[in-house]
């Protein structure tokens, strides 16, 4: 489950939407930009910090991302209060994760939350980049921990769930999966509070296959039965397709390879039904 680019990009569109962080709004390079019409929205000018900001979205919607960098920086030296400048500044980090210069980036997010005028909620999503980016660099370790500081300045109960989930993840992938099962569990239990069904589905679903990687079937078997039936319940197909090809592996694992194949064939057949290539792709690598 990577941090996108993407669920930022949302956040910024919907704060100028909503004329949160400033009085004026550039109209036309945001109207083209939410328009999806980005080689437009680069044509108009930029010569102040919306402009600016504008240009680097549009450049990451492109992947253009020397150029982006170089919009939200010039950005950050536009900017007339410290939200518009921490915004920048976090864009243009994510700019370098993007383009792939990670130890670069990795510096710029570690200098910008050492800063002591940046805000709690920056500082978290600073956090949440280093987490990443650490990943990515396989120091699963200090991902976690990374992850675990920005817990700490979550606000409410969809950022504790996010930064839960992503301390699992991290433990997951150094093969801890004791911890990875303590921390998706109160993950699963923040998602619950949240609402938000498919991120419920996917921690609950992830938290079975940790109990799986340690052999502790029961709790797996419970917990994949209750999402299956989450997911039939709701129509959530994607995640029933997630549920029974977990449940493949489950069945696997009691040497039941004639229900183990059964699971697996229905929860093909759903991701080719609903054109779910990152599912495909999932259950081909098996």
């Amino acid at each position: 489950m990577k941090f996108k680019t993407q669920f930022l990009l949302i956040i910024f569109s919907i704060f100028f939407s909503n004329n949160i962080f400033s009085k004026e709004i550039n109209r036309s390079c945001d109207e083209l930009l939410s328009d999806n019409k980005y080689e437009e929205a680069l044509k108009t000018k930029k010569a102040e910090y919306k402009a600016a900001f504008c240009h680097g979205q549009a450049h990451l919607k492109l992947y253009h991302y020397d150029e982006a960098l170089n919009d939200f920086r010039l950005a950050s030296k536009l900017a007339k209060n410290d939200i518009d400048h921490s915004m920048a500044d976090l864009l243009a980090g994510v700019s370098l994760k993007e383009a792939n210069k990670l130890d670069e980036a990795l510096l710029y997010f570690k200098n910008s939350i050492s800063r002591t005028d940046i805000n709690k909620a920056f500082k978290r999503l600073n956090l949440v980049e280093i987490g990443e980016i650490l990943l990515l660099l396989a120091k699963h370790e200090e991902a976690a921990k990374s992850f675990l500081d920005a817990y700490g300045l979550a606000a409410n109960d969809d950022e504790r769930a996010f930064n839960l989930d992503r301390v699992a993840f991290a433990y997951a992938s150094m093969g801890n999966f004791t911890k990875a099962i303590e921390y998706e569990l109160k993950a699963n239990l923040a998602f619950e509070r949240t609402g938000l069904l498919g991120e419920y589905a996917d921690s609950g679903i992830n938290l079975a296959l940790y109990y799986l990687e340690v052999n502790d079937l029961i709790p797996a078997e419970r917990t994949l039965l209750k999402f299956e039936k989450l997911a039939r319940e709701n129509g959530g197909i994607y995640y029933l397709a997630k549920a029974l090809y977990a449940e493949s592996k489950y069945y696997k694992k009691k040497s039941n390879h004639e229900l183990s194949k059964s699971k697996f064939d229905e929860a093909n057949k759903i991701a080719n039904d609903i054109g779910a290539e990152d599912l495909k792709a999932l259950f081909k690598a098996i």
